[in-house]
């Protein structure tokens, strides 16, 4: 009876072991699964077979492509030109010779302020430095006398320019332009100048005949006056921001702006008279370099 009652003690013991078995989960301290990035890479950003960057090639065709997509309508741009202006003088009597007027080639420049639409029409206004000269020769043998006097210079010029011809190129601005303007000059003050010759005339024997002198008054004309211009431009687009232009101009002044008086004198008595006028007439030419500080844009109608 004691060896039962002892096994039936046994039996119940390892019953209530097993049902209080702790299951212990070893996930818990396990590392944490690692992650593999399931993003791949950038076809653009490939490279091809010879190993160059194909990169750079896309995004380059595609601001192309995205540029090509609009229109540019407006700019606004800053100029600076310089170049040469040739100006020449009338004279209604030379004296048989010895009187001349050369033509004067100088220096010239300009600061402008411009604004062009859709390509085609642009008006543009600064300053500008560009004398009027007036240049007086006397013969004297192998010696000539030269005397030159010019305006003060100063000037406000006004623009219109019209774009001519088509093709490609053209639609940012490179092609021929044609101009016409008008130029404001203000008035530089009274100038003046006076200048005395004399001289003799002699027989075939040596002896003094005549007394001979010649009377020049110079001056300036106190006043407002003003050119006219007609032109042909030729511009090219160095960068997206500069441009580089050429230029031929034909001016013609509005009003006289210096004047020299001529008296030729025989013996005491005035013998012949003459009128030597400036008023800017000529030619001008040179480069223009433009700096586009602004420009608008539209979109391109599709066909």
């Amino acid at each position: 009876m004691k060896h039962i009652s002892l096994l039936c003690t046994l039996l119940g013991l390892s019953v209530s072991v097993w049902g209080q078995e702790v299951v212990i989960d070893t996930n818990y301290y396990a590392p944490p699964p690692i992650r593999r990035h399931v993003l791949t890479e950038d076809p653009d950003k490939r490279l091809d077979e010879a190993g160059t960057g194909r990169y750079r090639l896309v995004r380059k065709e595609a601001a192309h492509w995205q540029l090509e997509q609009f229109k540019e309508t407006q700019t606004l741009y800053i100029s600076a030109e310089g170049g040469f202006r040739s100006d020449v003088s009338t004279l209604s009597n030379s004296f048989d010779g010895l009187i001349r007027n050369p033509a004067s080639t100088k220096a010239a420049w300009s600061v402008l302020a411009g604004y062009t639409y859709r390509n085609a029409w642009a008006v543009e206004v600064g300053y500008a430095y560009a004398p009027t000269h007036l240049n007086i020769t006397i013969e004297n043998g192998s010696s000539d006398f030269e005397f030159t006097y010019q305006t003060a210079g100063h000037a406000i010029p006004l623009r219109v320019k019209r774009r001519i011809g088509s093709g490609r190129q053209a639609k940012n601005g490179t092609g021929f332009w044609v101009s016409a303007g008008a130029w404001l000059i203000p008035a530089s003050g009274n100038q003046t100048d006076e200048l005395k010759f004399s001289g003799y005339s002699t027989s075939n024997r040596g002896r003094r005949v005549d007394t001979l002198q010649l009377l020049v008054n110079s001056a300036s004309i106190n006043r407002v006056s003003g050119l006219a211009e007609l032109g042909v431009d030729y511009a090219t687009r160095l960068s997206s921001t500069l441009e580089l232009g050429f230029y031929v101009r034909k001016y013609w002044g509005l009003s006289d702006v210096y004047r020299s008086d001529l008296a030729y004198v025989i013996n005491r008595v005035e013998n012949q008279r003459a009128a030597m006028v400036a008023n800017g007439s000529g030619w001008g030419f040179g480069i223009a370099l433009r700096y586009l500080y602004e420009k608008r844009y539209e979109m391109k109608k599709s066909r």
